[in-house]
């Protein structure tokens, strides 16, 4: 299965920012200890100070990235791509960059089912019947005896009911939880497969992307021998039908 894990960052500079004329993204990602993905964003490009500048300000950041996964999963073969990068200028400012990782190859793990144990039965104690010295006391503790034991009798079925009922109870719950546990792992096996679903008519994926603006006397057919890229694969990130001076155009490299 696949998941998207958003990421936003806003990134400072020494002086104003009126306009990016260009930019780039560049990560070196990975897995470590089995559940973190680490690594670095490299955002790179030029930028101008204000409106009227003619010169442009290069400038790299490099930008942190940290995770730790759900140890629901089996990141063991996970792979770690960028699905979508874009950025706006706050207030002239800062750099506010949206990066969507993408994580490939998750596995679900299901967790076992803890089984309730078994009711002790409590062990039944006979009180000692004290031994007789006459015959009216043999009597008497002959009858004793004769009650005693009904009584003894009677309160060995009420235990065994109570084992039994106990037993049923406690099964009736373990029932209850397996079955409950069976839904939710059913249920998340559902969303599991849902989301793989939503990516099976994804196409390409780029790990770069730059932005490049409109200069004057500019035509498309410049742009596609400039960046070697054809015209439907322009259109795919942009709309060509209103190119004018100043328009900004997304530029996919051929990094899958």
């Amino acid at each position: 299965m696949k998941q998207i894990i958003p990421f936003v960052k806003d990134i400072g500079f020494n002086t104003d920012i009126s306009e990016i004329t260009s930019i780039a993204l560049e990560h070196n990602l990975q897995m470590e200890n089995a559940d973190s993905i680490v690594g670095n964003f490299t955002i790179s490009g030029k930028y101008k100070i204000n409106d009227i500048s003619v010169n442009e300000e290069v400038f790299e950041k490099e930008v942190p990235f940290d995770i730790t996964l759900d140890d629901k999963y089996d990141a063991s073969k996970v792979k770690i791509d960028i699905d979508n990068f874009y950025y706006e200028i706050i207030n002239d400012e800062y750099l506010r960059v949206h990066i969507d990782v993408l994580v490939q190859n998750l596995v679900y793990v299901k967790k076992e089912v803890k089984m309730i144990d078994e009711v002790e039965k409590p062990e039944l104690v006979i009180p000692d019947v004290p031994a007789a010295k006459d015959k009216k006391n043999d009597e008497r503790s002959d009858c004793l005896v004769e009650n005693e034991k009904e009584i003894i009798k009677t309160n060995e079925e009420r235990e065994k009911e109570n084992i039994l009922e106990e037993k049923n109870s406690e099964n009736s719950k373990e029932n209850i939880e397996i079955s409950e546990n069976d839904i939710v792992e059913e249920n998340r096996e559902n969303i599991a497969s849902n989301i793989s679903a939503s990516f099976l008519n994804e196409t390409e994926k780029y790990v770069t992307y730059k932005v490049h603006i409109i200069r004057e006397n500019e035509t498309i057919d410049d742009i596609k021998e400039k960046y070697g890229i054809d015209k439907e694969e322009l259109e795919k990130y942009n709309s060509l039908d209103n190119i004018v001076i100043g328009s900004k155009i997304i530029i996919p490299t051929n990094n899958e």
